[in-house]
């Protein structure tokens, strides 16, 4: 049986994802930074514990650790300004409103061919739409900034952490590789969810604009998707309806979920 065309934006998902990695990536570069150029001072051969190493000529050194985890801040934050992040976020909120416009559009030549040229065209632009995608925009943007709060504030305390337990450099490089880590996951949890929640609710609107009463979900098909949309695979829902879908939720809404509606007339 032939696969059918997804209509599920997975490269503009993963290129959002890759976004968000690239500035990640260059947060662990600084904090790497500041603890070898900074740090390493206080650690004998930069491998044993800071506890071990010879402070006597600055016997305030934790202050001195203090200014360069505040220093390291500073570093993380500047150069990712909001228009750097309102730039990404509106490349990436756009991208999945045109994936919808696409699919509306190939979905209203099968209308137009049952009723005319004169069916209605979801596609023009309107404020509702613009409305939506401005809000999904300043959504994103800040959650990307919560994300690096976030980050940096975990950060430090690992920091912290490992030299309150006697830990060195190479501790000190595990707890940052881990925390980069962790948060690598959580862009990833970001990419996928707003992905899906964007494109299932603009895709509801410009269908119902259509006059689209009822849709068709559909799954991705493949082993991430969970169990109880599996069983809605292929199932015909009214448009909403609270007890359709998930618990009354579209395709895409629930969380980090890939799956999307097939309009039906």
């Amino acid at each position: 049986m032939a696969r059918r065309r997804n209509g599920y934006p997975l490269k503009i998902e993963r290129s959002y994802y890759r976004d968000m990695s690239k500035l990640i990536r260059e947060w662990q570069k600084i904090a790497l930074r500041a603890v070898d150029v900074h740090l390493r001072h206080y650690l004998i051969n930069g491998t044993k514990m800071l506890t071990d190493a010879d402070n006597s000529r600055q016997p305030d050194w934790t202050n001195y650790v203090q200014q360069t985890l505040n220093l390291m801040s500073v570093n993380m934050e500047n150069p990712v300004t909001d228009q750097i992040l309102h730039d990404m976020t509106m490349r990436f909120v756009y991208a999945v409103s045109q994936f919808s416009a696409n699919k509306t559009r190939t979905h209203q030549v099968a209308i137009q061919a049952k009723m005319g040229p004169y069916a209605l065209n979801p596609l023009r632009d309107n404020a509702k739409l613009r409305e939506y995608t401005w809000g999904k925009i300043l959504e994103n943007t800040q959650l990307i900034k919560t994300m690096q709060g976030r980050y940096i504030d975990q950060l430090k305390g690992d920091i912290y952490r490992t030299i309150n337990d006697g830990g060195g450099l190479t501790d000190i490089t595990h707890a940052i590789s881990n925390r980069t880590g962790m948060t690598l996951r959580h862009a990833d949890l970001i990419a996928t969810d707003q992905t899906g929640k964007i494109l299932a609710q603009i895709d509801a609107y410009r269908n119902q604009q259509a006059g689209s009463t009822r849709y068709i979900w559909r799954s991705m098909e493949d082993k991430r998707v969970r169990p109880k949309h599996r069983e809605l695979d292929g199932k015909e829902f009214k448009y909403g309806d609270p007890n359709g879908g998930d618990n009354g939720q579209l395709p895409g809404e629930p969380i980090r979920c890939r799956c999307y509606a097939d309009p039906i007339d």
